[in-house]
């Protein structure tokens, strides 16, 4: 019998058999958070340097914990990477068989005298038999989850050996969804506790990886062991937080314990208990005063306390540890009102416009993603104004790291739990597995500031009220009814009771969107996907109509910068038509659908390096429409959350910054879209209105000045006049006629600007434009630049003596501009600053400037 098989054949014989590696599931339903240990205690790190096979052979390669199957063939050269070119195509057999980790590691006779040693797994992917010196410890079939074992029994002093099969995911898959009573929308991946974007997506390769992904690790106690910690807010004033500290602790003995509670060196609360042996739950009350509230990104400085806890057994100092918390209220408001039911969330008492992106795994292969790539793309959507992103269902529950920095950066997350445009099982087995992997996340994540909100699922509900799953599967009435109660057992009975019991302060919804797209109710209620533009092929100007109480879901492709392009191509393969360009687009219609919107508002661009730059442009102008529209819309619109934020492999897709971290048109676009003060003027049936869109939790006094110019920068009409912008609000502050403006022989060669400033800060401007670009009268810009080295890169000034439309830089080294995309007015003078750590000589020389005008 091979390894593959033996695998397969362990996995299904063990689970009944298996103990060790359930020891603590009856305790709290698996909720085991990593706990700080005593002076006296240790762990051994089991990460670094492991060795790999294929099952069935013989040979041990290098490999890599944390890591994936795929990186470490890579690293061994023994495939291509499977983001160049095709590669893709040609790896799909690596899911299809088994493979095998191994490590040998030393225990030390002082560590092997505590009274606990424990085993733990914080991520395998996905089914795994995990071996300890030849025992089966743990039997692991969810990658969402962390994984225990008491393994002090089977360790030994001195040499030990670790050993993980990992069985065919698509041959485990196979076995289990043939054996449903019913076939399921999503195929064969829904049996599967693992990232639904693993399996292929329409932005996403198919490269279904095995492995070690997150941390191992061998940890020991003795007399407590802390499972979890809760910080809950009682209440909030302007003078006092009430706090309640929640500890659940496990003993060995029982005596008296002593908990007390820290902010700096400030003790806040001490209090004694009387331990069972067992698991204790111990509850501390404590006061902050004249506390400092936590708010989000643009309203105010998000303060984290850095509360400190320190545990005593029997008077012996046993554990300690900070966690970082928020004091804030966040509430979900759902009211009756004349058009439906509101959608919007409470920040400290206040209405906030969310304001942000969907974001997915930043990586196919997850254990590549550094600390410094997630602080660059949470930095990044806090510069761009953001103060939300939602988690998408398909991908995974984030690292700790990623809801740090959105505490610290200001960034609410819309949570969803891991389930995405499918139906699951309803077995018994797999609703468990459900329970432990949600339990357990909630108990993770619970203590974050940031996290504003849970939702069960992504489009489940949409998709089986609208997308025919029940024809395409050929169900009965009966097998509608057991799919259908197999999901509400899911998501709206374990699920909702789970964060009732764990993290009961927080709204939960059930799935998102409220209602499909398609349907008129999905504009007064409930959140919102809208794609009525891209899969319904509507106008960009429909955003305008299609403004409901909360946008969670909308967007457009546009092509990554061609310095990302020449990364996964060779010369080539720089042609739409090419079979790499064609396999990196994973939508099946996408350059169809790019091409049609864009003869709509563009001339046909003259080569490929062109197509992809006015694909940017399509792409930002109509998600400049469509926030505009929702921003306009508030207080009825109250969230703006456009797909996506970024990507997970190079791509063409709806992202604004590409897999390589590279900004397109639109990311550069969205941070003026997303300003806490947005002027938006709007042409529409022969009227001008210039909207001033503020978040402000105070009024701004400021001056307004509206100008319409030819493209040489005459002005035909120049106005200024002093306003109160008020807070927190969406209103029309001036108002004409547009053939007054703008003669209609004039609507190919002139613009207006509207400009708001308070002082001498430009606190918004915005270009408004009367017809398609493909319409404007442009000439060729002369553009005139002065560059000058200054500290941490470079400052580029600009002019030019007639409009420059979509000015784009490209830099010789990499770097970051502050800018650009921009129009450069006529007279105007601009100066960008280009951050980068390289000098280069020739710096002046090389720095290239695209214009509208130099694609045709």
């Amino acid at each position: 019998m091979d390894l593959v098989t033996l695998a397969h054949a362990n996995f299904k014989s063990d689970m009944k058999k298996q103990v060790t590696s359930t020891i603590f599931s009856v305790i709290l339903f698996l909720i085991i958070t990593t706990p700080v240990f005593s002076q006296e205690t240790h762990q051994i790190d089991l990460n670094g340097s492991w060795k790999f096979r294929k099952a069935g052979t013989k040979q041990w390669l290098d490999a890599k914990v944390p890591g994936t199957v795929h990186t470490d063939l890579m690293a061994n050269k023994l495939i291509q990477d499977p983001f160049f070119g095709n590669n893709e195509k040609d790896l799909q057999w690596i899911s299809d068989i088994g493979w095998e980790y191994m490590k040998t590691f030393n225990i030390s006779d002082t560590l092997f005298r505590n009274r606990h040693i424990e085993l733990v797994c914080q991520g395998l992917d996905t089914y795994a038999n995990v071996y300890l010196n030849d025992s089966l410890v743990i039997v692991a079939d969810n990658m969402f989850r962390e994984w225990y074992a008491d393994i002090r029994y089977l360790l030994k002093i001195g040499s030990n050996t670790l050993r993980i099969q990992f069985p065919s995911v698509t041959v485990e898959n196979k076995s289990r969804y043939d054996a449903l009573p019913n076939k399921l929308p999503g195929d064969e991946k829904v049996v599967c506790r693992k990232a639904g974007y693993h399996f292929g997506w329409d932005w996403g390769p198919t490269l279904i990886t095995s492995g070690i992904w997150k941390p191992v690790f061998i940890r020991t106690w003795n007399f407590t062991n802390t499972l979890g910690v809760q910080y809950i807010q009682r209440s909030l004033t302007d003078s006092v937080a009430e706090l309640t500290g929640v500890f659940t602790v496990l003993t060995n003995l029982a005596d008296t314990t002593e908990i007390r509670i820290y902010d700096g060196k400030n003790l806040l609360a001490s209090q004694f208990a009387g331990m069972k042996k067992g698991v204790n739950t111990v509850r501390v009350n404590f006061s902050i005063k004249n506390p400092q509230r936590w708010w989000s990104n643009g309203l105010g400085e998000a303060h984290l306390y850095a509360l400190k806890h320190e545990i005593y057994f029997a008077g012996r100092f046993e554990s300690s540890a900070i966690t970082k918390i928020g004091l804030r209220t966040l509430e979900m408001v759902q009211n009756n009102d004349t058009i439906g039911i509101s959608f919007f969330f409470k920040l400290n008492g206040k209405p906030v416009f969310m304001k942000g992106a969907n974001y997915i795994p930043q990586d196919v292969f997850l254990p590549r993603v550094k600390d410094s790539s997630y602080r660059a793309i949470i930095r990044s959507a806090a510069e761009a104004n953001m103060n939300m992103l939602r988690v998408w269902g398909g991908g995974i529950y984030e690292k700790d790291i990623f809801y740090d920095l959105c505490d610290e950066y200001g960034i609410i997350v819309w949570q969803d739990f891991m389930f995405a445009n499918a139906m699951y099982p309803g077995t018994k087995e797999f609703v468990k597995n459900v329970q432990a992997e949600a339990v357990q996340n909630i108990v993770r994540l619970r203590n974050h500031a940031c996290l504003g909100i849970w939702c069960g699922n992504n489009e489940i509900d949409e998709g089986w009220k609208n997308w025919g799953w029940q024809k395409q599967y050929g169900y009965t009435k009966e097998d509608s009814t057991n799919v259908w109660r197999n999901y509400r057992r899911i998501f709206r009975e374990m699920i909702p009771a789970a964060i009732s019991k764990f993290d009961s302060l927080r709204p939960y919804i059930f799935s998102s969107p409220g209602i499909g797209w398609g349907f008129p109710l999905s504009m007064t209620y409930f959140d919102s996907h809208y794609w009525g533009i891209w899969w319904g092929n509507e106008p960009f100007s429909k955003y305008r109509e299609k403004t409901g109480r909360f946008m969670s879901e909308y967007g457009f492709q546009g092509f990554p910068p061609m310095e990302s392009i020449r990364k996964f191509t060779s010369p080539e393969d720089r042609q739409l038509q090419s079979t790499v360009m064609k396999a990196h687009q994973k939508h099946p219609t996408g350059y169809q659908i790019i091409d049609e919107y864009m003869l709509r508002d563009y001339q046909k661009p003259k080569d490929f390096e062109s197509y992809g730059y006015v694909s940017m442009l399509l792409q930002s102008e109509g998600m400049k429409i469509a926030i505009e529209a929702h921003r306009r819309a508030m207080p009825v619109c109250m969230g703006s959350l456009y797909w996506q934020l970024n990507d997970c492999w190079p791509v063409v897709s709806w992202s604004s910054q590409d897999y390589y971290g590279n900004k397109k048109a639109f990311h550069f676009n969205v941070k003026k879209e997303y300003a806490t003060v947005l002027v938006s003027p709007l042409a529409e049936k022969d009227r001008i209105d210039v909207f001033v869109i503020s978040d402000s939790l105070k009024p701004i006094r400021g001056m307004m000045n509206i100008t319409v110019s030819d493209f040489n920068g005459k002005k035909s009409f120049d106005t200024t006049f002093s306003m109160l912008v008020s807070a927190n609000s969406s209103k029309t502050y001036a108002t004409y006629k547009q053939y007054l403006l703008v003669p209609a022989k004039d609507t190919t060669k002139v613009f207006l600007t509207a400009t708001f400033s308070a002082g001498s800060k430009v606190l918004s401007r915005n270009i408004l434009y009367f017809t398609a670009p493909k319409n404007l009268g442009l000439d060729a810009p002369v553009i005139l630049k002065t560059i000058k080295p200054v500290t941490g890169g470079y400052s580029i000034t600009l002019d030019s003596k007639n409009l420059a439309k979509d000015v784009y830089l490209i830099a010789p080294v990499k770097g970051e501009f502050s800018d650009n995309f921009f129009d450069l007015l006529p007279g105007e003078t601009k100066t960008v600053f280009y951050k980068t750590p390289s000098k280069n000589p020739g710096f002046s020389e090389k720095l290239k400037i695209r214009t509208l005008r130099d694609t045709y």
